[in-house]
């Protein structure tokens, strides 16, 4: 075919000759997702959604923290479909996009076990307010721009109780500080909650008599800033969880994992309630109770060896009880040694304790504002701990370049005095590549951050996980270093572009 020789055909060759020139370096951008909606699905359910970025070809591959969710690419880019078993773990799972050019950054995707529902635009004002089918119903949703309000009505009948949550900042590791009102349908406030787990709010909605409750989304930046008015963003997905309340959420508190041997003991009503009549456990043990009376407190004792050291972990809010606990630990003379309460992380206290002697001490729980009731009931765990270790890495993204070396920077902790050597090497990296083991030596310049170098010399794009292991006087320990939102760690070698 011959070229054109008009006046019009110089652009033309032109653009032909700058596609073809530019099409590698198209091909080689890297894919971006930003975000799902909906951001979750119920067990056992396929879930269209609907994924928002940048995404240079389609379809990408996919790769989920589960094997209980599988994940399709649909004909339309951004067109995702989550296959979801019956069998799935409700909460928190990751997905990750990638192609041989790049992987996008991971995103939170929440299983739950009831009902779901996506938002419906508009409904920034009480009168669009979206209404809730049934209860319990999840509902996912984004609040996607500056100012960015949403409503929601639920129908309830006197006495009726529900209970409403928010999963952004902790559920879904969304940038919102959210808020969380009940109105009536003039737009008074009857209630209102802020946080209630970390920075996301829960409410109690008790209905008065038949009719409609209103239900208000808004939120600020997580991160603060100069900014007064509500804020919003294509990433400020949400879930809101609507759930009846008929019972306490006693049966929610779980033992807490990570304590082998724990003895499970159940407060009964009416004791434990003085020092006189304190219960006696033998640790490590884990308690289940109740502050069920206003101005209540629950007393354990244990036996405590000098200089050694110990932790309480009181588990409440975390579940959905109302109790904001408060811990105290007081020797046999009746005097107080150590009080906590709200942890710098979470609602719920979490006390690290030396023994100044041997001897018998007690524990007292109870609530901050002395409230309590039914819905008080509280998980404590009590062991004895021993110096101990852990390792963090800053991405959960390790981005690399065929043939050339790259380092992976980890920081070291090392609590309570521990002093052994820590092993440190990268699991699951592909044939071929080069990455010698580390130590990690108290005292010298590896004892609080070591630099491993990694090297391939093929393109990969695979999960990877940094394993450490060590001993203290409990045995071996093996540890995962963990990324900031416990985000799993990923390698993307890529092809250097020309």
């Amino acid at each position: 075919m011959p070229l054109r020789s008009s006046a019009n055909g110089f652009p033309y060759v032109l653009g032909l000759c700058l596609a073809i020139f530019l099409h590698p370096l198209f091909a080689a951008e890297r894919p971006e997702l930003t975000r799902l909606l909906p951001s979750g699905g119920q067990a056992g359910t396929d879930v269209q959604i609907e994924a928002t970025g940048k995404f240079p070809v389609w379809p990408l591959q996919t790769w989920s923290s589960t094997d209980a969710i599988r994940w399709t690419c649909g004909e339309k880019t951004g067109n995702l479909q989550a296959h979801i078993a019956s069998d799935a773990t409700p909460g928190l799972h990751w997905l990750r996009l990638y192609h041989e050019t790049g992987a996008t950054a991971v995103r939170p995707f929440l299983v739950g076990t009831v009902p779901e529902q996506l938002e419906s635009e508009p409904n920034n004002r009480v009168q669009e307010a979206n209404e809730i089918v049934s209860v319990p119903t999840n509902v996912h949703a984004v609040l996607a721009k500056s100012r960015d309000v949403d409503f929601y009505s639920v129908s309830m009948i006197a006495g009726q109780c529900i209970v409403a949550t928010v999963d952004a900042s902790n559920g879904l590791k969304s940038p919102i500080d959210a808020s969380l009102q009940w109105i009536d349908p003039s737009g008074f406030v009857v209630a209102e909650n802020l946080d209630h787990f970390g920075l996301d709010p829960s409410l109690r909605v008790i209905a008065k008599q038949d009719g409609k409750a209103i239900l208000k989304v808004f939120g600020f930046p997580a991160a603060p800033d100069s900014t007064i008015a509500f804020g919003g963003g294509a990433d400020w997905v949400y879930r809101l969880r609507i759930e009846n309340r008929t019972d306490t959420p006693t049966a929610a508190l779980q033992q807490l994992p990570g304590l082998t041997n724990a003895v499970t003991l159940e407060l009964k009503p009416d004791i434990a309630l003085d020092r006189d009549s304190a219960i006696s456990v033998e640790l490590p043990a884990s308690i289940r109770g109740a502050i069920e009376k206003t101005k209540q407190s629950r007393y354990l004792k244990f036996m405590a060896k000098k200089d050694k050291d110990y932790r309480v972990l009181l588990s409440a809010r975390e579940h959905g009880s109302e109790l904001d606990g408060v811990l105290t630990i007081v020797d046999a003379g009746g005097k107080q040694l150590f009080q906590k309460d709200v942890d710098s992380d979470h609602r719920d206290p979490d006390l690290k304790w030396k023994a100044p002697a041997d001897g018998e001490y007690f524990l007292e729980i109870h609530d901050f504002h002395r409230a309590g009731g039914a819905d008080y009931p509280f998980q404590l765990s009590i062991w004895e701990t021993f110096p101990n270790y852990n390792l963090t890495v800053m991405s959960d993204l390790v981005r690399a370049i065929v043939g050339k070396e790259t380092e992976i920077e980890i920081n070291v902790t090392r609590e309570l005095g521990f002093s052994g050597e820590i092993d440190v090497s990268v699991a699951g990296l592909p044939d071929g590549a080069i990455c010698p083991p580390l130590k990690s030596v108290n005292g010298s310049e590896t004892e609080k951050k070591l630099s491993i170098r990694l090297k391939c010399d093929t393109k990969t794009q695979c999960p990877i996980s940094i394993v450490a292991k060590s001993s203290n006087q409990a045995g071996e320990i093996v540890r995962a270093a963990t990324t900031e939102g416990s985000k799993p760690l990923w390698l993307s070698v890529e092809a250097e572009m020309q």
